[in-house]
C-alpha cells in the first residue's frame, strides 16, 4: 500500500521493497506539500507503505490511509489497474484506471497521485 498523497518519482536503488504496493520503494513528493523534502525514514515507512496517520502530519490530511493496486488485464493498448482507497483497512472508494503505453506520459499536465502511483505499479509489473 502507499499513502494516497504520495507522488512517486523514481525507485530508490539498493532498498528492498518489503511488500510495497508500488513494487519498489520510491523517492518522491507529497501532494499535500510538493515543495517540502520528505525525510528518508518517512519515505520508507509512510509514503511507500501507507497507514501513516499517526507518524506523518501530512498523511492526516487525506480521508484515506492507503491505496492498493491490482493488475486486472493487459492487452496491446494498455493495462487495466483496479485500485482501492482504504481507511482503517476498509475500502472507502474503488475504481479502475486504464494505463496506456507508458511512453505517452503527458508532461504538460499534472498527474494526480492515484494515477502516478498506478503508473509506477504498472512499470514494476512490466519489469
Amino acid at each position: 500500500m502507499a499513502c494516497p498523497l504520495f507522488l512517486p518519482s523514481s525507485p530508490m536503488g539498493g532498498v528492498a521493497s518489503g511488500g510495497a504496493t508500488l513494487g519498489d520503494i520510491y523517492t518522491g513528493l507529497c501532494e499535500a506539500d510538493p515543495t517540502a523534502a520528505i525525510p528518508l525514514n518517512i519515505l520508507r515507512t509512510c509514503c511507500n507503505q501507507g497507514y501513516a496517520r499517526s507518524l506523518c502530519d501530512r498523511a492526516g490530511q487525506s480521508d484515506a490511509d492507503s491505496v492498493r493496486f491490482l493488475i486486472k488485464a493487459r492487452d496491446f493498448t494498455g493495462i487495466d489497474v483496479a485500485w482501492a482507497l482504504e481507511h482503517n483497512h476498509h475500502p472507502v472508494a474503488t475504481g479502475f484506471l486504464r494505463i496506456g503505453p507508458l511512453d505517452e506520459f503527458e508532461n504538460d499536465r499534472k498527474i494526480p497521485a492515484l494515477e502516478q502511483q498506478a503508473r509506477v505499479c504498472v512499470r514494476s509489473h512490466l519489469s
